[in-house]
């Protein structure tokens, strides 16, 4: 018989179920999520990492192509420069020349360029009689080169600095080789700067060999029309021109600006290796795989394409940080698949204390790179008021924050440049993005010229905000480019205006004349002897007695008045007020008395005199070229009549003169 002990039995046909499956779903389901999100997010951080590449790639090929030709334009303004000289000239010396150019600083303002020189137009038919002429000048064994019979030559007779290198190319003929000539026929035709295509410089030698291009503005003689292709041709006198080593030419330029990326540069619109004239890591291997951005650019009649693509060592670093965010993520991820089974507080806790830290971190590399900038960066607060303003923009403007801090960006501008800064800030709060030159007061620096570039920041409504913009200081370009147009105006002795600034004035002066009815004066002033003092204390002496006679000069002048150097000893007044012949003669003797008192030179004592021709327009002739020739013609008239003498332009007298 059965106590009732035994245990109950199961059903037929019933399965027991398991406690674990009902917790099996839920977590399955989770790692799922997880994964997934995972996988999209690392879809959408390498799609983000490829665009923010290809942006910077674009940014440093669009700034490098600023760079580039900003360098070639201040460049064609030297030779704008060096042309004049020859414009204001009837004849350049080599002395002249090698004191014109050491006077640009080349080598210390605008490194990179190899020299500037003039190379001289020969027809077939004055070959050997310019030769010769260069023989008796003292080059015993000149001959233009290389040797052979063409329709026409040139020569290159002037190259400063004259070392080692530009040695070789004295007396090089360009116009042989086909590359160089057609540049050169390009200026001469166009009559603007040229620049040729990729050649190998005269003064490569067998070591280090670079490529290289040249750099050509034609010069014409003075007094010959040039309004046509072909009175340019008949009208040409030579050309200046610079010649650059690709490689000394683009560190000159670029600097230290190609951290991590490699600039290849093609002359032509195509990439193809046989037009690579430069190429900053030629020793890099070919990767067909790496990110890149391409761009063309005009470089004085010529197309040079920039390829830049970033480097190997740059790409390895971005690939380390490929790993290390996969690593990051695949801890995340099982990081939340285990916080899962503690709860969604611990969850969401987590979350936070990640985001606070990435915060922080990104709030810390921001400050330092905002700080440790070398460029100033400011930001402006709703109502336009500046609220930051970084150090670099302190010592830049040297001034405290707490000094800009509060202002308007008018109020930060020199007095000059308010309305400019005034412009830029309502551009902005009206949400557009900016890019101009301002000048801004800096207190003990004075004037600072900036290039701002700036963008507005926008609201939840999207609506601006405010706006920030980065400063950089470009005053030291602009004072560059202020003294080349100074040199190309004055003469660099004496500082006085040359013969192209004079011509100007008195054009301006002919204006005003003919329009009110007016007269005025012109004198041509002649130094008697000085080619003696030359000759006796040497041209030291002779070139402290040329600024001590300008200086005694203009201090018989009035500040209306214009003294220019007309060229040696020579000198050209213009009175534009003064009326009358006998008005301007007072004013001759003044300067011819103040000229006769001796001059205390380092060398010893010298005595000159001057000679004077006065012209009164509009009487004597109403244009520049018969007003001045008639001055010339009246000058030479008194020193016929002994030197140290004043003569005014007499039609019946001196017309056969």
């Amino acid at each position: 018989m059965s106590d009732g002990s035994h245990p109950p039995q199961a059903p037929a046909g019933s399965v027991e179920k398991s406690p674990v499956g009902a917790h099996v779903h839920p977590l399955l389901l989770a790692a799922v999520l997880v994964l997934a999100g995972c996988l999209v997010a690392w879809f959408m951080v390498g799609k983000r990492h490829h665009e923010r590449t290809q942006e910077r790639l674009q940014f440093i090929t669009r700034d490098l192509g600023q760079r580039i030709e900003q360098r070639m334009q201040a460049y064609c303004q030297i030779l704008r420069g060096a042309r004049a000289l020859f414009d204001a000239s009837d004849e350049v010396t080599e002395q002249d020349w090698r004191r014109y150019t050491s006077a640009l600083s080349l080598q210390t303002d605008f490194p990179g360029i190899q020299g500037v020189g003039f190379a001289l137009y020969i027809p077939a038919g004055q070959l050997e009689v310019h030769q010769a002429s260069m023989r008796r000048a003292g080059y015993a064994d000149y001959v233009v080169r290389p040797p052979s019979v063409r329709d026409e030559y040139s020569s290159i007779v002037f190259l400063e600095p004259m070392d080692w290198r530009n040695q070789r190319a004295f007396a090089f003929d360009m116009m042989s080789e086909p590359v160089r000539r057609e540049a050169m026929h390009r200026a001469r035709d166009s009559g603007e700067p040229a620049l040729s295509g990729r050649v190998v410089l005269v003064q490569e030698t067998e070591h280090d060999i670079q490529s290289g291009v040249l750099l050509y503005l034609p010069s014409y003689h003075p007094g010959m029309a040039t309004d046509t292709v072909e009175q340019r041709r008949a009208a040409l006198r030579g050309w200046v021109y610079s010649p650059f080593r690709m490689k000394d030419l683009m560190r000159g330029t670029l600097g230290d600006h190609l951290d991590g990326v490699r600039l290849r540069i093609f002359d032509g619109e195509e990439a193809r290796p046989e037009r690579l004239i430069f190429d900053s890591h030629d020793g890099d291997p070919v990767r067909f795989d790496a990110p890149s951005h391409t761009q063309s650019i005009g470089m004085e009649g010529r197309r040079w394409r920039l390829l830049v693509e970033q480097r190997e060592e740059a790409a390895s670093d971005i690939d380390l940080w490929y790993t290390e965010l996969a690593l990051v993520g695949l801890f995340g991820a099982l990081a939340l698949t285990l916080a899962t089974g503690l709860g969604n507080a611990r969850l969401n806790n987590a979350r936070l204390a990640e985001l606070g830290a990435s915060l922080a971190a990104s709030n810390r590399l921001y400050s330092t790179l905002v700080n440790l900038s070398g460029e100033g960066i400011l930001s402006l607060d709703e109502q336009g008021r500046i609220e930051f303003v970084n150090p670099g923009l302190q010592r830049m403007l040297t001034r405290s924050a707490s000094d800009i801090e509060g202002l308007s960006l008018d109020e930060l501008a020199a007095a000059n440049g308010r309305h400019a800064a005034a412009s830029m800030a309502a551009a902005l709060m009206a949400g557009e993005s900016v890019r101009m030159e301002l000048t801004l007061d800096g207190r003990a620096r004075g004037e600072v010229t900036v290039l701002a570039s700036g963008v507005s920041r926008s609201n939840e409504a999207g609506q601006a905000a405010g706006a920030i913009i980065v400063m950089a200081d470009i005053s030291d370009r602009k004072a560059d480019e202020a003294r080349i147009a100074w040199l190309a105006t004055h003469d660099g002795l004496t500082g006085l205006p040359n013969r192209a600034l004079l011509a100007d004035r008195l054009n301006r002066t002919l204006v005003t004349a003919r329009r009110y009815g007016r007269s005025f004066c012109l004198m041509f002033i002649d130094l008697d002897h000085f080619k003696a003092v030359n000759d006796r204390l040497g041209h030291g002496a002779g070139d402290a007695l040329l600024v001590e006679a300008t200086r005694r000069m203009q201090g018989c002048l009035r500040a209306a008045d214009t003294l220019a150097r007309y060229g040696g000893d020579e000198f050209v007044a213009l009175l534009p007020e003064t009326r009358s012949v006998d008005a301007a003669r007072a004013v001759a003797e003044k300067i011819r008395a103040r000229l006769g008192e001796p001059f205390l030179t380092r060398d010893g004592t010298a005595h000159i005199s001057a000679s004077v021709g006065i012209t009164l327009c509009p009487d004597d002739g109403d244009d520049v070229d018969t007003l001045v020739g008639r001055a010339d013609c009246a000058m030479y008239a008194a020193k016929a009549d002994g030197r140290n003498t004043i003569a005014v332009w007499n039609a019946s007298a001196m017309d056969e003169r």
